[in-house]
């Protein structure tokens, strides 16, 4: 019986000193995933930085992270995988489960990582563009769409290859679409609309602007992939339309959109509605009747061979879920976004975590439902009112737009987000704490091959492409880099048919991989 007394006392100690505490386990979940909105100067209800703060909330924090409501990522990441993805993991689950069940003990505070701080500062330190839009007190108690436009004051065509939208005040700011347009369709509105900006829901109210970006809460720069830039016409005027939820009479903002352009020529990015409820719906129009559920269907041709760098879905009130997804000519499906359940408060712009080639003539789906019965309890008409496409926010939509590029061979090999290193099969099981070289595509290769690398740190990268003999007959890169992912196109038109090696020399570490060139 003693020995049974001191197993159980043993056996208990190793339970209680197995339960989470905020300072060793939960602080870094929360710190890495949760406090870009729940800090003082975010747009979340309450701030999440202390073990104060979350200790008070741990019964919400369970409740929320149990039922997969926080951190808000409405994709489907089993249907497709994005970049900087706000998900928790299985384990980060538990371990926060775990603690609230516990009576979210605080451990050795003095072992907690040290508190991230959020000065609501732009990160961008150098741009070359700064648009501030002017002073505005919110005027209205419910959901506000206020369009800001502002002159670029750039007297040439630039090519955007950072964006960065910085809120005056991150507590009112739920998100912001930027435009540009060359005609003053939206300066004449602004003049016709007493005190700063005007107000519109839809869209900025110019059938001529031109959607370029889309920033929610949490979002820091946003940068295109190497050699990719939007254009930005010269003397265009910029419209940032940013949405205002209710609760924010009375508080003041003037949000900045920060631009930095390209030094040297870069591939266009464009930004289109694809699939839409206009031109391509297979079973419309877009009329949702009173007490009813619909789904309706989208198709269109694609006449680019393009590559795929982001892709955004947007409905309205009514909206329950959407899917888009392209069909090759060689009958190839390409899953592109499943959102099963649709919130209008939490939609966004998603980039590919790998960027995706959509040949030629490659047709694109989507497919969404909408819901207008009383169980909606988004439905804005009680007792429900038959709804049809419109620009208000009681009207509805259903559009998928793409940002997207010319395709280029080794665009699919491009990554966009250096934890998407698993996504790849040769990257696998590998610790990426040196430089890595993965292996060139396509191969056997003929004209040229894309070769994609890792680098831990900023320093000095080489490639140089030897002939069996040892002998470097080509340098394609040497220059500094900066730590991450890159992809490089590597020409191979003028070898004869053979075996090449590439080499990386990066700091103190060298790599190699073998190319085949046939003919």
């Amino acid at each position: 019986m003693k020995h049974l007394f001191i197993a159980l006392f043993f056996f208990s100690l190793v339970r209680v000193s197995a339960q989470p505490t905020w300072a060793d386990n939960v602080a870094p979940i929360l710190y890495a995933n949760c406090t870009k909105c729940h800090n003082p100067n975010g747009i979340a209800p309450f701030p999440l930085i202390t073990y104060n703060d979350a200790s008070t909330m741990s019964y919400y924090i369970g409740n929320a992270v149990g039922i997969g409501k926080m951190p808000p990522w409405p994709p489907d990441t089993t249907y497709q995988r994005y970049a900087h993805e706000r998900i928790l993991s299985a384990s980060e689950k538990q371990t926060i489960l775990d603690w609230v069940a516990a009576g979210a003990p605080s451990g050795n505070l003095a072992n907690a990582p040290t508190p991230p701080v959020y000065t609501g500062a732009a990160e961008m330190l150098t741009p070359d563009v700064t648009l501030a839009m002017p002073t505005y007190t919110v005027a209205s108690a419910t959901d506000l769409y206020r369009c800001f436009v502002v002159p670029s004051g750039v007297p040439q065509n630039e090519y955007i290859t950072e964006i960065e939208v910085v809120p005056g005040n991150r507590n009112i700011v739920h998100h912001v679409l930027i435009y540009q347009d060359l005609q003053n369709t939206c300066i004449t509105l602004d003049n016709n609309d007493p005190g700063p900006g005007y107000t519109s829901f839809g869209g900025p109210g110019s059938n001529t602007a031109n959607l370029i970006f889309g920033w929610v809460p949490g979002q820091g720069v946003y940068s295109l992939p190497p050699n990719m830039g939007i254009k930005l016409e010269a003397n265009t005027n910029v419209i940032a339309q940013i949405h205002y939820p209710a609760g924010a009479l009375g508080q003041t903002d003037s949000t900045k959109v920060l631009f930095k352009f390209s030094s040297g020529v870069v591939r266009e990015v464009g930004l289109v509605a694809a699939l839409n409820h206009f031109t391509n719906m297979t079973d419309g129009p877009l009329y949702i009747p009173a007490d009813s559920i619909k789904t309706f269907h989208e198709q269109e041709a694609s006449q680019l061979d393009a590559t795929i760098i982001s892709v955004a879905p947007h409905m309205h009130l009514l909206g329950k879920q959407i899917r888009s997804w392209a069909i090759t000519p060689t009958n190839d499906t390409i899953p592109f976004i499943h959102v099963p359940n649709w919130n209008f408060m939490w939609q966004g712009s998603y980039t590919l975590r790998q960027l995706v080639h959509v040949p030629f003539g490659s047709q694109l789906y989507a497919e969404a439902t909408f819901d207008n019965t009383a169980a909606n309890t988004y439905n804005p008409n009680s007792p429900p009112q038959p709804v049809a496409a419109g620009e208000s926010t009681t009207d509805e939509m259903m559009l998928v737009y793409f940002a997207y590029t010319q395709y280029q061979l080794g665009d699919e090999n491009i990554i966009t987000d250096s934890s998407a290193f698993t996504l790849l099969p040769e990257l696998q099981n590998t610790i990426v704490q040196t430089a890595q070289l993965y292996d060139p595509y396509p191969s056997p290769a003929n004209d040229r091959v894309s070769v994609s690398y890792f680098v831990p740190a900023k320093g000095k990268l080489k490639m140089e492409l030897i002939d069996i003999t040892g002998k470097i007959i080509a340098v394609p890169l040497d220059n500094e880099t900066e730590a991450g992912f890159g992809s490089l196109p590597v020409a191979l038109s003028d070898l004869p048919a053979g075996t090449y090696i590439l080499r990386l020399v990066h700091n103190n570490t060298v790599r190699s991989k073998k190319i085949v060139v046939q003919r």
